[in-house]
C-alpha cells in the first residue's frame, strides 16, 4: 500500500513538473555582429570586435534559463547554404554599420529563416576627434603603424534588440571606450604589442559590455525578475529597515515608456535612459 501511495506521489510530481516546464516561456534569439562574414580579413588576422562581443553575448544568454541563442558558426553555415539570404544579410549589416538604420523587412526574413522572433544586432567601430569616419579598429592600428601616426581612438559598440514580429526596437545600448596603450596612444609596433591590444578588447567585452548587454536583454524578456525596493524612509520610532524588498513591485508601476511605445506600434527611441547599467 505504501509503495502504491509513493508511486502515486511521484507520478503526480512528475506531471506537475512537466506542466511547469511546458508552460515556461522560451526565447530563441539570433545574435548577428556586423562583421560576421569577416574572417581573417585584417593584417593581424584578429577577430573583429563585434564578433568578440557577439560570442560573449551568446555565451552569456545561453547560460540563462529559458533563453537560447544560435552560435555564430551555425548562422554562417546556414547563410552560406542560402546565397540570397547571405546577400540580404550583408546589405543589412553594411547599412546598420554605416548609419545605424535597420532594414526591418530583410531582418524579418532572417528571423523567419532561423525560427526566432528576436534578432540582436551588434556593431563596433573606431573613430577619433579628428574625423567622424567609422573605421575598423585593426585597420586603424595597421594604418597607424604604417604611417607612424598614433593618437587615441574610441571604440563604439552598439547593440540593438529587435522584435521581428512587430518590427520594432525593444532595446538598444551604446557603449564607448577609449583605446590606448600605456602612453595614451593607440599603436602596436610589433605582434606582441598588437596581441596585447587584442587581449584588452577581449577583457573589455567579457567582463564589461557583453554582461551589460545580456542582462539588459534578459530584463526585456523577463521584467518581473527585477528586484525593486521601497525607499520610503521609516518613521524615526520605527524599527523597519529603510530598504525593504517589495516582491513584484514593478507590477504596481505605470507602464514603462518603452512598453507603451511597443503597444502603440512605435519603435522605441534610442534613448540611453532606457538602458540598465550594471557595475561589473
Amino acid at each position: 500500500m505504501k509503495k502504491k501511495f509513493l508511486s502515486l506521489i511521484i507520478f503526480i510530481t512528475m506531471v506537475m513538473l512537466s506542466a511547469i516546464k511546458t508552460n515556461a516561456v522560451q526565447f530563441d534569439v539570433a545574435v548577428i555582429p556586423t562583421d560576421i562574414f569577416s574572417v581573417c580579413e585584417n593584417y593581424f588576422c584578429f577577430p573583429e570586435p563585434s564578433e568578440i562581443v557577439a560570442n560573449d553575448v551568446i555565451k552569456t544568454l545561453n547560460s540563462y534559463k529559458y533563453i537560447s541563442s544560435y552560435s555564430l558558426s551555425d548562422i554562417r553555415s546556414r547563410m552560406n547554404d542560402n546565397p540570397q539570404l547571405k546577400l540580404d544579410t550583408q546589405n543589412l549589416l553594411e547599412q546598420f554599420s554605416r548609419t545605424d538604420k535597420i532594414d526591418f523587412p530583410k531582418l524579418q526574413t532572417i528571423a523567419k529563416e532561423f525560427g526566432v522572433k528576436s534578432v540582436i544586432l551588434i556593431s563596433c567601430y573606431a573613430s577619433n576627434d579628428k574625423s567622424d569616419t567609422r573605421r575598423d579598429l585593426w585597420e586603424i592600428m595597421e594604418i597607424s603603424n604604417a604611417f607612424k601616426t598614433t593618437y587615441p581612438f574610441t571604440l563604439t559598440t552598439r547593440a540593438v534588440l529587435t522584435d521581428n514580429v512587430n518590427n520594432v526596437v525593444m532595446w538598444s545600448g551604446k557603449y564607448i571606450k577609449t583605446v590606448t596603450n600605456s602612453d595614451g596612444l593607440f599603436s602596436a609596433e610589433n605582434q606582441t604589442a598588437a596581441a596585447s591590444q587584442l587581449e584588452k578588447i577581449k577583457l573589455y567585452s567579457k567582463n564589461n559590455i557583453s554582461q551589460t548587454i545580456s542582462q539588459n536583454i534578459r530584463l526585456r524578456f523577463f521584467p518581473k525578475e527585477v528586484r525593486t525596493f521601497d525607499l520610503t524612509k521609516p518613521a524615526s520610532n520605527s524599527n523597519e529597515p529603510a530598504n525593504k524588498y517589495v516582491p513584484n513591485a514593478l507590477e504596481k508601476l505605470n507602464t514603462p515608456k518603452m512598453l507603451r511605445e511597443i503597444e502603440q506600434g512605435h519603435s522605441n527611441s534610442l534613448n540611453p535612459e532606457d538602458d540598465f547599467i550594471f557595475e561589473l
